[in-house]
């Protein structure tokens, strides 16, 4: 009775629910053109990392490449995008989608929350992180030693193994000493009770659908044993035992609405024909009705973003994107730029993208630019325009947004930024009063000197030394001679030698003589 009961409460919840949904579903979230700012000022610093100044020219062409390339997504997808437009209008995960950022069949994904598209390309779903589990003030029961031979209960398994949460229901009497020890139960919209089990005096809360799964594969188990330890087909032939137990979110045909499922795999003990006993594998799978999901645990799906929008917490909407996510974007669209045949920006390399690690520096610098969950779900234009314009200045209200490699006009609200803008025509020109003139004239310019007058003050330096030589001189070889043994002896051999070697021994002195004489002359 009391399953019926929440199941008939969680029914009517998300009965309700739907028709807030339906309610919403044209509520378009305003552009904020963070994630243009974004592409702009990653592009910029990308640009400076590679050696570009930051005024170059190149980089305003490659914006104004970019948001060309973002905005003939934007016309394309209008009103022909299936699951990825705004009740038909088209937003900035369209763009992504049209980029391949989220194509057919994958997911993207940001924080804690998956933004996947079926693979018919129909649908897009949404998986929300689990939200914690509300702060408890019940006792936190210790479990009992079981007895020999017996298994703990699924209960205590919950709790002491799980972190199972426990609550009293009305049906709880005030003198009844195993329920009313527990808080009462909370309202099930309470964020955290994301799991709940009917126990009829008391309700059960898991916290994520993991420890859903670790609970009934052991209460299995323990129910397949009859409680005892080494129970079941393994003794007496009675029971069961476990193979498998799997809890999971499936989808309908359409992928519109998810349903609990439990898929069981269990060793039995049958009889043939004969009446002998004979092991059977079998598994079967049905859905989970004795736990109800609570709120933001059902994955969300749609077959437009208008559906899926309204259904996402604030928390899952200001989940901060990926760097990875939010550079793939900023390369696929500078590449889609790239290939436009007028393109005149900086040159892309497929061989140096734009990665997570450009990303990573500028997200931590700007915490506070960096684009969320909600911002994909944001036009990229504004109302009324098809027009995307990637710029670092670009913001929500002006009356036409600025483009970076145009000039600015005198619009109220327009931005000037003359370092990525070449070429600024300004409308109100800016003079200096400089007086009257002075009548100065202009200075005369001297007579241009011939090679002459250059060469003269080198050609004529030091002119004494230019005119002075060796002395003349003249002298005669010695020829010592001695009277020895009567005889008289005349030594005439090195005059031979230095005569025969005149001319060396005449050079070699003449110029030591020479740069001995210039050293002293220099000297002086």
């Amino acid at each position: 009775m009391r399953i019926r009961k929440l199941v008939l409460f969680v029914s009517l919840s998300c009965l309700l629910g739907a028709q807030v949904v339906h309610a919403q579903a044209l509520l378009a979230p305003a552009e904020s053109f963070v994630i243009n700012r974004a592409e702009a000022a990653i592009i910029t610093r990308v640009a400076i990392s590679r050696g570009f100044a930051a005024n170059d020219p190149r980089i305003a062409a490659t914006l104004t490449g970019m948001g060309e390339a973002s905005t003939a997504l934007n016309i394309v997808s209008t009103g022909t995008a299936v699951g990825l437009g705004f009740a038909g209008a088209p937003v900035w995960l369209t763009i992504a989608a049209g980029l391949g950022i989220l194509a057919a069949g994958s997911a993207l994904y940001a924080g804690g929350v998956s933004l996947a598209r079926s693979s018919d390309g129909k649908t897009i779903s949404a998986q929300q992180p689990m939200p914690a589990l509300p702060s408890y003030t019940g006792p936190v029961d210790q479990p009992t030693a079981p007895a020999a031979g017996q298994m703990q209960t699924p209960f205590e398994y919950g709790v002491g193994t799980l972190g199972m949460q426990v609550y009293r229901t009305s049906a709880c009497m005030a003198t009844d000493a195993g329920c009313s020890k527990y808080p009462p139960m909370p309202s099930l919209t309470t964020p955290g009770l994301n799991f709940v089990r009917d126990s009829e005096t008391a309700m059960l809360v898991l916290p994520s659908l993991a420890a859903v799964q670790a609970y009934d594969l052991y209460e299995q188990q323990y129910n397949g044993a009859g409680g005892v330890i080494g129970g079941g087909t393994a003794t007496s032939g009675l029971g069961y035992d476990v193979v498998d137990v799997s809890v999971s979110w499936q989808p309908n045909a359409d992928h519109t609405n998810y349903t609990l499922m439990e898929s069981r795999t269990l060793t039995t003990w049958k009889t043939d024909l004969n009446g002998n006993l004979y092991k059977s594998t079998d598994t079967g799978t049905q859905p989970v009705t004795w736990w109800a999901a609570g709120p933001a645990v059902k994955p969300i799906s749609g077959g437009d973003l208008s559906q899926v929008y309204p259904q996402l917490t604030q928390a899952s909407l200001n989940q901060p994107l990926d760097p990875s996510t939010l550079a793939q974007l900023t390369n696929q669209t500078w590449q889609q730029a790239a290939q436009q045949p007028d393109y005149q920006g900086l040159p892309y390399s497929v061989t140096q993208p734009v990665s997570p690690q450009d990303v990573q520096p500028w997200a931590l610098s700007n915490p506070g630019d960096m684009p969320n969950v909600g911002d994909l779900f944001t036009p990229a234009a504004a109302p009324g325009t098809s027009t995307v314009t990637i710029s670092p200045t670009v913001q929500p209200g002006q009356a036409s947004s600025p483009n970076p490699s145009s000039s600015p006009t005198t619009s109220a609200g327009n931005d000037v930024n003359v370092v990525n803008t070449p070429n600024v025509n300004v409308v109100n020109k800016v003079s200096v009063d400089l007086g009257s003139d002075p009548g100065v004239q202009s200075p005369a310019l001297e007579a241009t000197p011939t090679i002459s007058m250059i060469l003269s003050p080198l050609l004529n330096l030091l002119p004494d030394l230019r005119h002075w030589a060796v002395p003349a001189h003249s002298s005669v070889c010695p020829e010592p001679s001695f009277t020895a043994f009567g005889h008289s002896f005349t030594l005439t051999t090195q005059c031979d030698l230095a005569e025969s070697n005149r001319t060396a021994i005449y050079t070699a002195f003449a110029a030591m003589f020479t740069l001995a004489a210039l050293f002293v002359v220099l000297r002086a």
